[in-house]
């Protein structure tokens, strides 16, 4: 980098570069300006407002502080504020701090609103949760979760008001913890009305991604994508996958959605933990086949949030999702909390491309890639196809994707081809979601023109950004005429001559 070269040139010359994505999740550890750009340059590509805690005025302050980065640094940084949903919880309890749960004893399970409001013996164990219709959705021989599982009970009978259970693995139990119900198909619907509220916030304070949690079946998704219209958005969903309800109707909500994430946290603990990594590689490559980016979640580098270092089990689980073929991995507490949050995302990135390493080597496009069934293909898909395996047998330095909506961005970048991809679009909106997609870097201008003095300006821009050097081969897709949005139909190679 030369001395009179901003040093967000050389941040934009190593984010064209990136594969796969790494998603951080803001939170007290990370909660400013700096440390947000910090986490950027430690290689960072997009961040996350978790709706689970906080107020609004404190979510607010967090996109504020990513959007000064945004600024200072020249880039585009998605932000997903991702919904609460369904979460059920232990509700507080009256006159303890905790309650003990041993082995073999029998305990009562009642809707909060319920216990204040009944009389239960004295000698009874009665434990509230926020679920209403917990009496009623339950069944004799159902298993219930306490605490991401450390907590097992049993359904022994229930009256339409109370659950009796008997406690099947015990411990200590406080209060706000998670209540999973792998066995029962709960009644409530995955949107609350915390969540249609949180959806408006989201849409008001212009994140450019909405996560649904507790996806049961698509049309949990299209009642999101509904809401987000309501409230006058164009957010793009992605469908969190953390119930067994959801791994049934998973090809439908993969088509419904426009992003899958792989919650491992509720989803391994609602499935055998033998099962998640086989589940996990399914998802992933269905999304692959499908065109649909894919993010892998939870627990990624666990140890983080304390150690300065990852185990070695931890290191593999990062490079075997990339490796599966995820488009983004995941940062919890790790950037949250964590005391290592910048080390964290450092040690993800580092990770990340060794294993984007071996992928390139292959020198294989997108091996789980299915055509549309018939093998009838969009002129937009066909093209997508087409650009990515000349980039590949030419070893061009870039693609270069017109893109109004980002539809032909993201058939490219489900492609995986070795060559950069850079969206260029007068949307910022788009410019800032397709960050999101494995190997894609948006670049926003303001106005198109002609397509001859479209491509000029782009490869111009390219130039005094330092992009790529003079002399570079790229090859543009682009939809003709410009004026009316058409969509993609055609591509061109190029040289970038000063």
């Amino acid at each position: 980098m030369s001395r009179t070269e901003p040093p967000s040139a050389h941040l934009a010359r190593a984010m064209v570069h990136h594969k796969v994505k790494i998603l951080c999740t803001m939170g007290p550890a990370v909660a400013s300006t700096d440390r947000i750009i910090a986490l950027v340059k430690a290689g960072a590509t997009a961040f996350r407002l978790n709706m689970s805690h906080g107020d609004h005025a404190t979510h607010a302050g967090m996109i504020s502080m990513i959007r000064k980065a945004e600024e200072k640094l020249d880039v585009h940084l998605p932000i997903i504020v991702d919904l609460q949903g369904p979460k059920i919880r232990v509700a507080d309890f009256t006159h303890v701090d905790a309650i003990p749960l041993v082995a073999g004893t029998d305990i009562r399970i009642v809707d909060a609103g319920v216990a204040k409001s009944v009389t239960f013996k004295p000698t009874e164990t009665v434990i509230p949760v926020t679920y209403p219709s917990i009496a009623r959705d339950v069944k004799k021989g159902h298993l219930l979760l306490f605490d991401d599982g450390l907590i097992k009970v049993q359904v022994r009978e229930t009256d339409g008001t109370s659950v009796r259970a008997i406690v099947v693995h015990g411990g200590l139990l406080k209060p706000r913890k998670g209540l999973n119900l792998p066995d029962t198909q709960v009644s409530q619907p995955s949107m609350t009305a915390k969540d249609r509220a949180d959806a408006k916030f989201a849409v008001q304070n212009g994140a450019d991604y909405i996560a649904l949690s507790f996806v049961r079946k698509a049309a949990d998704v299209e009642a999101l994508r509904r809401q987000i219209l309501r409230c006058g958005g164009s957010q793009w969903v992605i469908a969190k996958v953390e119930k067994p309800e959801a791994l049934q109707n998973i090809e439908a909500i993969v088509d419904a959605a426009d992003a899958i994430m792989v919650a491992r946290g509720d989803l391994g603990v609602e499935i055998p933990a033998a099962s998640v990594p086989i589940v996990q590689k399914r998802i992933i490559h269905l999304c692959n086949a499908k065109a649909k980016p894919v993010i892998t979640a939870t627990q990624m580098l666990e140890s983080m949030i304390h150690n300065a270092r990852p185990t070695r089990a931890e290191a593999s689980d990062v490079a075997n999702a990339v490796l599966d073929g995820t488009d983004v991995v995941m940062l919890s507490a790790e950037t949250s909390v964590g005391a290592y949050p910048t080390e964290a995302v450092h040690t993800m990135r580092t990770i990340c491309e060794q294993a984007e390493e071996v992928l390139l080597n292959d020198g294989r496009l997108n091996e789980h890639y299915e055509p549309p069934k018939g093998g009838h293909r969009s002129n937009t898909e066909s093209i997508a196809v087409a650009v990515a395996q000349i980039a590949e047998e030419k070893r061009l330095s870039a693609i270069i994707s017109l893109s109004y909506s980002g539809e032909t961005t993201r058939l490219i970048s489900n492609q995986r081809p070795r060559a950069p991809i850079v969206s260029v679009t007068t949307d910022l909106g788009v410019a800032r979601r397709i960050g999101l997609l494995w190997g894609v870097t948006g670049m926003l201008i303001e106005t198109l023109h002609s397509t001859d003095e479209t491509i000029d300006h782009i490869k111009t821009t390219m130039l005094r950004e330092k992009l790529f050097p003079a002399g570079a081969t790229v090859v543009f897709t682009i939809g003709r005429p410009l004026v009316g949005r058409a969509r993609t139909n055609m591509l061109s190679i190029e040289s970038l001559e000063k």
